[in-house]
């Protein structure tokens, strides 16, 4: 029963989130996102400011569907088994492009979010402001996929945290550009495809030091 009742106020919240995001994006589009206020968003639902802030920090956040993407073991063993026989390049670019979350994810409101960045491009700050936010989280779950790396065998503790703090700056930095290009393009393309960019600049900016 408790885990019943724990489940529908878990089914609730992602409810609400999800129509605050879809609210928070269709009244950018209809108004502008300068006139796209919180009070305006939580009047279309309708729920109160203060809810909308128990889920975003801003009304840009609620247009892009900013969240703290979850980077613990059982994430990290699920990317694993999805991305473990690809480099580490290539692991800890689609790492961060997880933890970018719907922004760039292929979701229904994926085509909207896209020409609201177009329109305002300064809204990749608060994406990127994520990743840094999530820089601990981050840091730890890069780590263990270089710990489970055979070329890291043998590599201390702070030897492998420290190669995964360079491959977070070196993939970030790559990752940050693919988007960048994208948006400035748009055009369509999957996270795969971000994810193939990123490692391409990556291997580029490695090729010329």
């Amino acid at each position: 029963m408790i885990s019943e009742i724990v489940g529908l106020r878990e089914r609730k919240r992602l409810e609400t989130r999800a129509q605050l995001e879809a609210a928070a994006v269709r009244l950018a589009q209809e108004v502008g996102l300068e006139n796209a206020t919180v009070d305006a968003i939580c009047a279309s639902i309708p729920v109160s400011p203060r809810t909308f802030f128990n889920y975003f920090d801003s009304k840009e956040d609620a247009v892009l569907g900013v969240r703290d993407v979850p980077l613990d073991d059982e994430m990290v063993a699920a990317h694993l088994v999805r991305f473990g026989d690809q480099p580490l390049l290539t692991q800890v670019s689609a790492l961060l492009l997880h933890a970018m979350g719907p922004a760039i994810a292929d979701t229904e409101l994926h085509q909207a979010r896209m020409h609201l960045i177009k329109q305002h491009p300064n809204l990749l700050g608060r994406q990127f402001a994520q990743m840094t936010r999530m820089g601990e989280q981050l840091t730890a779950a890069a780590t263990s996929l270089v710990s489970h790396d055979s070329a890291a065998s043998g590599r201390s503790a702070d030897e492998r945290r420290a190669i995964a703090e360079i491959l977070l700056t070196l993939c970030g930095g790559a990752v940050r550009v693919a988007v960048k290009d994208w948006v400035a393009a748009g055009d369509e393309r999957t996270s795969e495809e971000l994810c193939r960019r990123a490692v391409e600049l990556a291997r580029k900016a490695i090729e010329i030091l």
